[in-house]
């Protein structure tokens, strides 16, 4: 018998006996409260789909051997890192280590959605006996095939799930990981972009960055980055968010009604968890026609591992190489940058702790210019923020999980508008601060609580001179484009809010139904420094008050069968005024809180393992909101008042198919009605952002180094009030518009086909070139973003939106 070369096979059973998941990275999930209520639930082990044979070492002739290696699995099922747990042979541990690099995996999934995942696989070379020399020279048989992979002795693989503790699963989210949302057509790539096209949330205007959800205005939905409150998801001219997707683990979306951890806002919310830092040294070096990035992570000894990205824009540079000088009069060129630093610290088993800083900038131009000076519009907009916070996470050895994350930071924001000789500015400059902790434990069998502190603190100050109606607000009635009145004011004021809300909330399993009752109180300390105009030399004199809200919140999930499960849930809601409305001149220094309430109802079908159907119908009701004072010459310090009303009506429905052979999307419908009116009025008007009618449809395929996407969107446009005359002015040389019953037209509606192509093209074991193109509006479709009318109001036409636009770029991952 003579040696041959040694054919490799894995033993890669994984053993549910065995199988354990983390208490140093448990999930909090409301559902699951039985044993370990801070504990995610593993329903899916990772599964070998792709077996690559390693090179026995050719100095190892005729010597078995065994690896057990370290793999780290990602939620898309690549192989992430590999390490040697036990070495029998430098040679062998480097074969086995390259073969491993090159597995593919079904991933595991915690709670029925795709985890990273660790596991402990033994790579096994073994020695095949030569076969019998022939009566005639002829070639060697090739090698026989690798057996498929053996039962290991029990013990011998373990499973670990990785991540940090999320927040608690709301009863009516959607959850987009950021593998799939990357790959999403219309986005470019970029994983925060995909909240347009969740269910619930209405199309944006074109070179927007505004999120409406549930027929809420873009200010009354809450942005949230690990728990810290940012100003803004997007940059804003809406191409880009402000995070980089490979900071992203994952977003989710709350339309409403979400529990007692959150307030502060009268819509919906949206969360962003940054991802889990690896082990090794990764990162990226990408540019497209849009801008640049790159991000690298490291380690920093066994302990300590550190990220940090950065992006910069140059559209306005490749479209000042390819068109006229003035392409931006109409369409302003966004020039944005941001950048994120993340490091985490493992401080003992269990516990964590990571330091994150973020920042982003926006610097937006547009001028429409004419012959005549007074007839000549600009607009300059300059807006910023940053963000640094420390997230500390402990989670004991029963599953008692405790969060703690303190947070300063600074927004600001500049508005330079010009009609002629009009100007109008507004400059306001906030520094926020804060902490955010929590603390959940289980009390029996049955019952998880979780009890927290979330404090806010905005101090302001504020710049604004101009006009009393620039920048325009919700209700008002104009058309794009008409000058505002002669009327001039300025006023310079400083504000300080600061919100201190505790919480409480318990889930209780009572059988197949889980009922989450909680409660939020919050109080704010409103304060400003000044009460009245002033007037000569009269010294300002300010304001302070207490404001308190207590709010009710709580949700209920049955499980009427393995696959349906009927939901509900019921919340009141609060939001403080903004810094901009307690002027004294163009505001009301004493407004109060603004107050919700949202109730739903739903279903949620589990067709497959993979496919799913949910239905939820939802009506929210608005009162006090803040409206511009209806009386030409309103009270001393009352441009503004509380008498607003709203209310928001619908279902929405949602088809989506997980992860399957390389192949997900979803089908999202929705069908709404909002609407506002001042109190005492006895009809509704259409809200400037209702949009009756929202359908997306987006699916995604992979094969093999390919991948092809498409979306598909459709939306009502938004009301807008009819001009029916016009009156000339002498005085001005202009005509004034005569308007019809208010929100009573419609912008026609939008539709757009998007599609996407990828390729990805490996480079060694662990890097790979990845290049795409992004095409935008397939069929060229002149779609109307606005109403305009020729300067004497007797002409209607629209303003349309973007043409086909293609972005292509490339990026080197390592």
């Amino acid at each position: 018998m003579r040696s041959t070369r040694g054919i490799a096979h894995a033993l890669a059973i994984l053993l549910a006996l065995t199988c354990t998941t983390s208490s140093t990275f448990a999930q909090q999930r409301g559902t699951d409260v039985g044993g370990q209520p801070a504990r995610r639930q593993v329903t899916k082990m990772p599964k070998l789909v792709k077996f690559v044979e390693a090179e026995h070492p050719k100095d190892r002739e005729g010597v078995a051997a065994s690896v057990i290696l370290t793999i780290e699995i990602s939620a898309t099922g690549e192989v992430a890192n590999v390490t040697v747990a036990s070495s029998t042979d430098p040679a062998f541990d480097a074969a086995a280590v390259a073969a491993a690099r090159q597995f593919v995996f079904e991933p595991a999934e915690v709670d029925d959605k795709p985890a990273p995942s660790k596991i402990t696989y033994r790579y096994s070379f073994t020695i095949q006996e030569a076969p019998a020399p022939a009566p005639a020279p002829a070639p060697a048989p090739p090698p026989a095939p690798a057996p498929p992979p053996a039962p290991a002795p029990a013990g011998e693989v373990d499973v670990e799930v990785r991540g940090r503790p999320r927040a608690r699963q709301e009863t009516h989210q959607t959850t987009i990981r950021a593998e799939q949302a990357r790959k999403v057509a219309g986005t470019q790539g970029d994983v925060l972009k995909v909240v347009q096209n969740l269910p619930g949330v209405s199309r944006p205007p074109v070179a927007s960055g505004q999120i409406v959800v549930w027929g809420s205005a873009p200010r009354e939905t809450r942005i949230y980055v690990d728990g810290v409150d940012v100003p803004a998801l997007y940059h804003g001219s809406g191409l880009r968010s402000v995070i980089s997707s490979d900071l992203v683990s994952s977003i989710d979306l709350v339309p409403g009604a979400f529990g007692a951890e959150y307030g502060r806002g009268l819509g919906g919310l949206v969360r962003v968890e940054t991802r889990t830092l690896p082990r090794g040294t990764h990162g990226y070096v990408g540019a497209d026609t849009l801008d640049g990035s790159a991000l690298v992570s490291a380690e920093l000894g066994d302990r300590a591992r550190v990220a940090i990205a950065a992006r910069q824009s140059w559209l306005d540079r490749v479209l000042a190489w390819t068109s006229a000088p003035d392409v931006g009069d109409f369409f302003p060129i966004p020039r944005y940058r941001d950048g994120q630093i993340k490091a985490t610290i493992d401080l003992r088993r269990r516990e964590a702790v990571d330091l994150v800083l973020l920042g982003a900038t926006d610097d937006l131009t547009r001028t429409v210019p004419s012959p005549d000076p007074a007839s000549v519009r600009s607009e300059k907009t300059f807006t910023g923020f940053w963000r640094t916070y420390a997230r500390y996470t402990k989670v004991a050895e029963g599953g008692d999980t405790t969060i703690v994350t303190p947070f300063f930071g600074r927004d600001t924001s500049e508005l330079l508008q010009r009609f002629g000789p009009t100007p109008a500015r507004l400059d306001v400059d906030s520094h926020r601060y804060g902490a955010r902790a929590s603390f959940r434990t289980r009390l029996g069998s049955r019952v998880a609580l979780t009890t927290g502190l979330d404090t806010l603190g905005t101090s302001s100050k504020v710049d604004r001179e101009g006009s009393l109606t620039l920048p325009p607000r919700e209700g008002d009635i104009a058309v794009f484009g008409q000058p505002p009145g002669d009327e001039y004011a300025a006023d310079t004021w400083r504000t300080n809010v600061v919100d201190v809300g505790p919480h409480a909330y318990a889930d209780v399993r009572l059988g197949p139904v889980t009922f989450t009752p909680g409660v939020r109180f919050d109080a704010y300390l409103v304060e400003g420094s000044r009460k009245t105009p002033r007037v000569g030399l009269t010294p300002s004199i300010g304001f302070s008050r207490l404001e308190t809200a207590l709010a009710p919140r709580a949700s209920a999930r049955w499980e009427v069968t393995p696959r349906l499960a009927l939901t509900t849930a019921y919340g009141t809601y609060h939001q403080a005024p903004e810094p901009e409305d307690l002027s004294a001149v163009f505001g009301t220094p004493d407004l109060a809180l603004s107050r919700a309430t949202h109730v739903t109802v739903g279903e949620s079908l589990k067709i497959t393992q993979t496919l799913s159907a949910d239905v939820v119908a939802f009506q929210k009701s608005m009162k006090d909101l803040v409206v511009r004072s209806r009386l030409s010459n309103p009270i001393l310090a009352r441009a503004l008042t509380q008498n607003g009303e709203g209310r928001s009506y619908g279902v929405q429905f949602l088809l989506r198919q997980e992860l399957w052979k390389g192949f997900f999307g979803w089908i999202s419908y929705a069908i709404t009605r909002s609407e506002r009116r001042n109190e005492g009025d006895e009809s509704w008007r259409a809200f400037d952002f209702d949009q009756p009618h929202v359908l997306s449809i987006v699916a995604s395929q992979d094969i093999g180094r390919w991948g092809f996407g498409a979306r598909f969107r459709y939306a009502s446009g938004n009301p807008r009030t009819p001009v029916d005359g016009s009156v000339y002015d002498a005085r001005t040389d202009r005509y004034d518009p005569v308007f019809g019953p208010q929100n009573s037209i419609r912008i026609p509606a939008f539709w757009q086909l998007d599609v996407r192509v990828e390729r990805s093209f490996p480079l060694g074991e662990s890097s790979r070139v990845l290049v795409f193109a992004d095409v935008q509006n397939v069929t060229n479709r002149e779609n109307a973003e606005e109403i305009v009318y020729s300067a004497s109001f007797r002409r209607r036409s629209v303003i349309t939106g973007l043409p086909t636009i293609a972005v292509v770029g490339a990026r080197f991952e390592f």
